[in-house]
């Protein structure tokens, strides 16, 4: 925290290289957002790529999927999805993919 002298001159300091270059300034908590969002963005990009490569290895292996194949990937956690990937090349059948482990 400045003292109140120092955060107008440092406001109005800023305010003008905002009009001398045309840019605006971006606070650190804005950055820090941008940075988590984008963060983010990835992540469930990823995890979405993982979904969909699952449901094109089942369906590679398995012929056509049903609709329930579709909702359970759709709905599932990452951990879920890498553990159904893991018995894609054993299982027997694509109800032995998505079985309960006890």
């Amino acid at each position: 925290m400045l003292p109140e002298a120092l955060e107008l001159a440092y406001l109005e300091d800023i305010q003008y290289l905002e009009q001398e270059t045309k840019m605006r300034y971006v606070t650190s908590a804005e950055r820090i957002g941008i940075r988590k969002g984008i963060e983010r963005g990835r992540q469930e990009g990823w995890q979405e790529g993982q979904r969909e490569l699952l449901e094109q290895l089942l369906a590679a292996r398995f012929g056509r999927l049903p609709e329930w194949v579709s909702a359970k990937l759709a709905a599932a956690d990452p951990a879920r999805v890498a553990g159904w990937a893991r018995r894609v090349l054993t299982a027997e059948s694509l109800e032995a993919v998505f079985a309960e482990v006890t």
